[in-house]
């Protein structure tokens, strides 16, 4: 086979060339049409190979040049292959090196456990695939929002993609996490002595940020009762408890002095709080390993030290350990405390002058006494009276009965010193205020009110005291009561606010009293909030960063 090479190729008389097998062009082709060998012409349209071309380089800016010397492959993944910081909105698609097409098979989205893929979240065949461009698909929207701080595995099986030759895309498996929980807390409302951590004395009726990551667990957060009071106290997710607001009166922020904070102020060094609760001039707080603290105010006995600190602004101004082991939750109330275990027994102490105690009597207790019973389960402490709920669902209220405030349709001013049972057997939680309004949430989502309504306070259209309970419109998750009015989370996120609003305690950037629920912003991931005086600290589980 011979072998011819030329700096120029031109045909004589303009005419075409015929080039035998194995010729080697070093030069500039500049004929209008040239056979090259076997299946290779060159035209003014350019070179056209009906063979296969072999060749060592190809010179010039590639832009007519598809499909050579690649095979189809992904370009860039949507989320990015291991990819640990996904938002539980995103979407899913691949960008590939060429041009392609759709072939056949079915795309799935599994969680992974344990490294192993296992339950199919959703399955896309070929109709539920758009494609953006010509090399770009994406598998049409997640029919339910994943979940947060979860890792996915997306399958692409082979011959799903295929490029403009029918080659098939060999497939991929890969994973990605989504974000874990981003826990904002927000508040609004009362701001003298920096109640609302936000560096001033401010009054704020709309909702304001303050920063960190927090908690958002059951007993997590927890305001002061009354505005000599206004306190707040709030755990971050690293296990660390916060304080802030109005000090004096014993202590009760925590900070071993009598020193007001308008910002938060970590307690201590610790990590391992578990659940913190406001008293009247302090608080009680329970750590991981079962053990109950207390600080603030001690004039009846209300921290549980099994003494008595007198004149009133003398008090104990940072944690000191109740008696005892294996305590879960602790709720503080106005001058008592009470505290539950892991057994299930109730306990209190501190002031009992209305029988808020419990314990069949009216003496005070500066240590935990037991209230009868091992099976409670959920607990509330409000101003003088007091309410629990036990395994079986059914619901227990006891203390002071100002404005019908134990729901057991007895007139005001009715005390109970014992335990008594309000109708029904579903109650899952329970939460009042010392003003005498209460909340109760059954396992069925329904909420109900009743207690002093003044102001709206029972969120029911209306200021009528109510000694038994009566339903609130709507599904709720939560139901928590405030100063002259509430506040709650509906089924799927929303956060409602009523009553009283002389501070903006609605969050309504105004101070329009309602006596019906009103929405607070527009937001469906509030998970948390909490009463104080006349405000509020809730928590978001954003994921829009």
């Amino acid at each position: 086979m011979s072998t011819i090479n030329v700096t120029n190729l031109k045909g004589r008389g303009g005419s075409s060339p015929t080039l035998p097998d194995g010729a080697v062009v070093t030069g500039v082709v500049t004929s209008t049409s040239a056979v090259i060998g076997s299946g290779v012409t060159i035209n003014s349209g350019g070179l056209n190979v009906t063979g296969v071309l072999t060749a060592t380089s190809f010179k010039g800016d590639g832009s007519g040049l598809t499909g050579v010397g690649e095979t189809i492959a992904p370009h860039y993944y949507n989320p990015s292959v291991g990819n640990q910081d996904v938002t539980v909105h995103t979407g899913i698609g691949i960008t590939f090196n060429k041009k392609i097409d759709m072939g056949s098979g079915t795309a799935t989205l599994k969680i992974v456990n344990a490294g192993v893929a296992g339950t199919t979240v959703q399955s896309w065949g070929i109709s539920s695939v758009t494609q953006a461009a010509v090399t770009e698909f994406s598998l049409n929207s997640i029919i339910t929002t994943l979940v947060k701080d979860t890792t996915y595995q997306v399958d692409i099986p082979s011959g799903f993609v295929v490029d403009s030759n029918e080659t098939s895309y060999a497939g991929t498996a890969y994973t990605f996490t989504t974000k874990p929980s981003q826990k904002k807390m927000w508040v609004w409302g009362y701001g003298t002595g920096g109640a609302l951590g936000q560096g001033t004395q401010n009054h704020i009726s709309s909702p304001v940020q303050i920063p960190g990551t927090w908690d958002d667990g059951y007993g997590k957060l927890g305001g002061g009762y009354l505005r000599n009071a206004a306190n707040q106290f709030a755990i971050k997710q690293d296990g660390t408890l916060w304080s802030w607001g109005q000090n004096g009166n014993g202590g009760r922020l925590g900070q071993n002095n009598l020193t007001s904070y308008d910002s938060p102020v970590q307690i201590g060094s610790g990590t391992d709080w578990k659940q913190v609760s406001k008293s009247y001039l302090g608080a009680i707080a329970t750590k991981t390993d079962g053990t109950l603290w207390a600080w603030g105010n001690n004039q009846r006995g209300q921290l549980g030290q099994n003494s008595i600190t007198n004149p009133s602004n003398m008090g104990i101004s940072s944690p000191v350990q109740i008696p005892g082991t294996s305590w879960t939750h602790g709720e503080g109330g106005l001058n008592y405390s009470m505290a539950l275990r892991t057994d299930g027994t109730l306990w209190a102490f501190g002031s009992n002058t209305y029988g808020e105690l419990g314990d069949n009597s009216r003496a005070h207790k500066s240590s935990p006494v037991q209230i009868p019973g091992t099976t409670w389960t959920n607990k509330m402490t409000a101003g003088y009276y007091t309410m629990a709920v036990k395994t079986d669902g059914t619901l227990y209220a006891w203390g002071s009965n100002t404005y019908g405030a134990l729901g057991l349709n007895q007139p005001h001013p009715t005390k109970r010193s014992s335990p008594t049972q309000i109708p029904g057997t579903t109650w899952s939680t329970i939460k009042g205020n010392w003003a005498g309004n209460t909340f109760g949430l059954k396992t069925d989502s329904t909420a109900w009110a009743w207690g002093d309504g003044r102001k709206g306070a029972t969120g029911l259209n209306d200021a009528v005291q109510r000694s038994s309970p009566t339903q609130l419109p709507g599904s709720w998750t939560k139901v928590i009561a405030s100063e002259y009015g509430g506040g709650g989370i509906k089924t799927g996120g929303s956060m409602w606010t009523w009553g009283g609003n002389s501070y903006g305690e609605q969050g309504q950037n105004d101070t329009t009293q309602r006596s019906s629920p009103i929405q607070v912003g527009t937001g469906t991931e509030w998970t948390n909030m909490s009463p104080f005086v006349a405000g509020w600290l809730t928590i978001q589980d954003d994921q829009s960063v």
